[in-house]
């Protein structure tokens, strides 16, 4: 099929239905605004099993093991270095020349920043720690403050001493004194020079706000994205200086029981159930608190080596269960080189890490006793809600009404923990639960199943914000109802960097703009890389780390839930490019969790091409999870008018193909493909997509369950005046958004 395309005609494709946009609940403080954390972190912390032994060789066995584990696949994507890579002598930390800390080199020869290379060549992050205050070899010795005329004992306040673990010896900053600031600046630059991706700051309190302003301001500065962690133990009365300043927050102690056989209680047992269901209240306490760019940390998930860490099997699943319902980061204090086999499966549920992932910390809506329930609402309209039971001997039945949970009539229920599917049960939900047991369902109020998915994310029309005098999408969001929107198209700018049109910057222009005030009126946006015109990313970017790289500055620009890649043309031809697509959207998966995403290409009326089809083989023999698999149903050429017909047939070419390519159920094989079609006018001559064959892919959409249902594209959803530009009208008569108003009845 030869598909002739002009940037007027330019069609994309889109997002999946599915897809959970994160949403916080209300705070008192506005979160941190360094662009880190729309999620919480995920990976490995050195403390809780290496502990105060740590060594460049231990933590490039773990970093190994997450790659080879598969937990990187899933999100695990950080390396954190805690305490003790330092050096220290009888007076405390030996400095270097500016008076920060000197590496243990017995320890870690190489040094830090070739450790940090290390982790960054497996693809995945390097996390690292400090505490508050200037080193007493420091002040003894004077050294000067790098780029200053400062020296150590103009900014040290000597009559106090901070917290700190290892060394001690550490004096508190007096930063009202000139150099104070440009130390701690000159400490950030060092750790981005060594490859730092997350600071942890630790011995944190209410005492130390100054600290972490000025930890915040450095890192700002330091010439590299670092998230910013507090710990321990943080007080909840500076709860809004916190989210503030940094992207999460230590609610306690440590989640270790230091009652192990090893000098300082190390070795196993790692914790107790005493340490973990502490946590139950402190994360009711926090809650209001956590949302994207700031997270309440609960501490290390003791998950991963099975009985021996201290915890049965049912207390490790509540364990994991209480995190991922408070959106705590999930940081792994376990050896990972012997992952049990139990614990794995635990820690590869992607339900599991999705609970975690969506962004929204849980209430605790049930606190009985040993009984209690927790339940969270996501924004397409679905409840999650955790049952537990917390004591240590006895059954227990543990109920919750979905009036409590927050809404009414019946509900249908998937277990979460299984994934099996539970059906409809009116009014209110009970488990027996053995000690230390949970159940985790998701539920979908079946009152409200229609209008939560309609018009949502499933349609969210295509708008091209570069051309066709664009109507205000908010506008287009009073006249129709419609909430979401896929904006279009971000390409290269002549090298592996994503521009809108390849040339508008992502950020605080015009596009953000309306993105900003699309969410300002409560809808939301998924943002599509490619299309027919211009020059391509896949095509720039000569790597797929490269090519993810370029993606993710799109994700992390507007935080996105979702995103379409729209290949066509000369990056649609190159089987190389393909396989580099295929390997790039792995790799922003695996870094995005719950990150959906969208393939969008033509078609023939019989479903995908040659070239469709090895798309669809090569992502599934690559392992890559497709959300989507969209077609454009339409420039098949010949004058057709039945494009209705056309286009369901299309889809039933295109649902065998996946259906085969992935070994997925016809109802899965429905759930991941969808249609993006034209409204009007085609680029073929003569062809026309009728108001009538809308109605004709609403029924077949509604039948089946597609995953996407839209089109291309808001701006041409009109008539046309005296001129008949495809930019910006169908070519047909109609009244305003009539194609727009048929999809928004599609209810998932």
């Amino acid at each position: 099929m030869i598909r002739i395309r002009s940037l007027t005609a330019t069609v994309a494709g889109l997002l999946l239905a599915a897809a959970v946009p994160l949403v916080g609940t209300a705070h008192p403080a506005a979160a941190s605004d360094n662009g880190q954390s729309v999620r919480p972190a995920m990976g490995w912390s050195s403390w809780s099993f290496v502990r105060r032994t740590p060594t460049e060789a231990k933590i490039k066995a773990q970093a190994d093991a997450l790659v080879a584990s598969g937990l990187k696949d899933h999100g695990f994507v950080q390396v954190n270095l805690d305490d003790f890579w330092q050096k220290c002598d009888s007076n405390g930390f030996v400095v270097d020349d500016y008076g920060r800390w000197a590496v243990d080199t017995a320890k870690f020869p190489g040094g830090i920043k070739a450790l940090a290379d290390y982790v960054h060549s497996k693809g995945l992050k390097f996390g690292f720690y400090v505490t508050p205050g200037i080193a007493k070899n420091a002040v003894t010795k004077n050294t000067p403050i790098e780029g200053t005329a400062y020296h150590a004992k103009d900014i040290a306040d000597t009559s106090r001493t901070e917290k700190n673990y290892n060394c001690k010896n550490m004096y508190y900053i007096d930063y009202s004194k000139p150099g104070s600031q440009e130390f701690v600046n000159s400490w950030a630059k060092q750790f981005a020079s060594w490859g730092v991706d997350y600071l942890k700051i630790d011995g944190v309190g209410s005492q130390d706000v100054p600290d972490v302003q000025a930890w915040d301001k450095a890192l700002r500065a330091a010439g590299r994205p670092i998230t910013f962690a507090l710990s321990n133990n943080l007080p909840i009365a500076d709860a809004s200086n916190w989210r503030k300043l940094a992207n999460s927050w230590r609610t306690q102690g440590d989640v270790e029981c230091y009652c192990g056989p090893g000098s300082n209680g190390s070795g196993y047992p790692l914790t107790d159930w005493s340490h973990v269901s502490k946590r139950f209240d402190a994360a009711a306490s926090w809650q209001p608190y956590a949302g994207p760019g700031g997270w309440n940390d609960l501490d290390s998930l003791e998950v991963g080596n099975g009985d021996q860490v201290g915890l049965t099997a049912d207390q490790r699943r509540s364990h994991f269960t209480l995190w991922a319902m408070a959106a705590s980061p999930l940081l792994l204090g376990t050896d990972l080189t012997h992952l049990d086999s139990v614990d794995k499966a635990m820690l590869t549920n992607d339900r599991l890490i999705g609970v975690d992932q969506d962004g929204v910390a849980a209430k605790r809506i049930v606190n009985s006793g040993a009984r209690q329930v927790w339940s969270k609402r996501e924004s397409d309209g679905q409840y999650v809600v955790a049952l537990f039971n917390t004591g240590t001997s006895g059954n227990a039945t543990v109920s919750v009404n979905w009036s409590q949970a927050g809404f009414t009539g019946s509900g249908d229920v998937t277990d979460l923990w299984s994934g099996l599917h539970k059906g409809v049960i009116a009014d209110s939900y009970s488990a027996t639960l053995r000690p230390g047991e949970t159940r985790l369902i998701r539920v979908k109020p079946v009152s409200s199943l229609s209008a939560a998915a309609s018009p949502g994310m499933a349609v969210a029309p295509y708008e091209y914000l570069g051309w066709g005098s664009p109507q205000n999408p908010t506008s287009v969001m009073a006249a129709t109802g419609v909430k979401w929107f896929t904006l279009a198209f971000v390409l290269s700018d002549g090298t592996c960097n994503p521009k809108w049109d390849g040339s508008r910057p992502l950020t605080g222009g015009d596009d953000q703009a309306k993105i900003n005030a699309i969410r300002g009126a409560g809808g939301d946006v998924m943002v599509s890389v490619g299309g027919w015109s211009g020059t391509k990313l896949g095509e720039k970017c000569s790597s797929a780390s490269a090519l993810a790289g370029a993606y993710q500055k799109v994700i992390n620009a507007y935080r996105l839930k979702a995103l379409d890649i729209d290949i066509e043309n000369t990056e649609w031809s190159n089987a190389t490019v393909r396989q580099r697509v295929v390997d790039a959207l792995k790799t922003v998966k695996a870094n995005n969790p719950g990150l959906k995403t969208v393939i969008t290409f033509g078609t023939t009326t019989s479903g995908p091409d040659s070239t469709g089809v090895d798309m669809i083989k090569r992502a599934a023999n690559s392992g890559l999870a497709n959300d989507v698999w969209c077609i454009m149903p339409f420039d098949f050429g010949g004058g057709a008018t039945n494009m209705g017909t056309l286009t369901t047939q299309a889809m039933e070419g295109l649902k065998a193909r996946v259906k085969s390519a992935y070994g997925y159920s016809d109802a899965t094989a429905y759930a991941h493909i969808g249609l993006s079609s034209m409204n009007g006018k085609t680029d073929d001559s003569g062809e026309r997509v009728r108001i009538a064959d809308f109605k004709t892919m609403l029924a077949y959409a509604q039948q089946h369950h597609i995953g996407r249902l839209t089109y291309w594209s808001v701006n041409r959803d009109r008539s046309c005046g005296s001129g008949t530009d495809g930019d910006s009208c169908s070519g047909v008569t109609q009244q305003p958004y009539d194609y727009l108003k048929v999809f928004t009845q599609y209810t998932g």
